[in-house]
């Protein structure tokens, strides 16, 4: 794997507007879980728009009622033909506005994210935080305009897997079935799931139990909290 090859890929149209992360000096807890959610706002979501607003507010409200709140900080980065990149906050500032449409820029959400996921780890980690993280990726269909390569985002992916950080995957409809496996994400860490409204209610409450349960394990320093069955809950 080339580490020094990923950390110089420069993803262009970027959206920004809610890039900025928690001032590392602003983190009290000794113990910190970073839970990145990636997830596709391209035209196919359109009909979903409405649900997935509800369910990204049920998101918010499920982490920062949890007790595992403090020890949590959580971003949401959407992407269609622009990647709009989301900073690391407090549950309660997590941002649950939702729009769908355009075509896909998977591959190079994947790699922006591993990027700004591992950079802001150092961060943490250089202020005397213990740090965990997990990456959770939803997608209702293919790649059709990165400009890099399924082979690039299967690196940043594996690159992730072996410092320890959770991927997971939901594959939103049959669609995006076996983009996980393209990608090298771990069986144990996949969920595909009919794309219904109904279905998305359910697979979205999962990620948020599934991000508590894991910042409880990394809490209590349990071994297998970076990636083992993140959706066993």
């Amino acid at each position: 794997m080339n580490e020094e090859y990923l950390n110089n890929i420069v993803v262009d149209g970027l959206d920004e507007t809610y890039a900025a992360n928690m001032d590392v000096d602003e983190v009290v807890s000794p113990s910190i879980m970073l839970v990145d959610f990636v997830i596709d706002r391209t035209g196919s979501m359109w009909p979903y728009e409405g649900v997935m607003r509800e369910c990204l507010k049920h998101y918010k409200q499920a982490i920062e009622g949890s007790k595992q709140a403090d020890e949590m900080l959580v971003s949401k980065t959407l992407f269609n033909n622009t990647i709009e990149t989301g900073g690391y906050v407090a549950p309660e500032d997590f941002n649950t506005d939702y729009s769908a449409n355009g075509v896909t820029r998977l591959f190079d959400a994947i790699i922006d994210r591993r990027q700004r996921l591992l950079d802001y780890m150092e961060q943490l980690k250089n202020n005397g935080t213990n740090t965990r993280a997990c990456m959770v990726i939803l997608s209702d269909g293919h790649d059709n305009a990165s400009k890099y390569r399924a082979s690039d985002a299967r690196q940043a992916v594996q690159d992730l897997i072996s410092k320890e950080i959770t991927v997971a995957f939901i594959a939103f409809g049959q669609e995006a079935f076996g983009i996980a496996d393209q990608l090298g994400i771990k069986k144990q860490n996949v969920k595909e799931v009919s794309n219904d409204e109904s279905e998305l209610r359910r697979v979205i409450d999962l990620v948020s139990k599934s991000a508590i349960s894991a910042s409880k394990k990394a809490s209590s320093g349990a071994t297998d909290a970076g990636d083992s069955g993140f959706f066993d809950v």
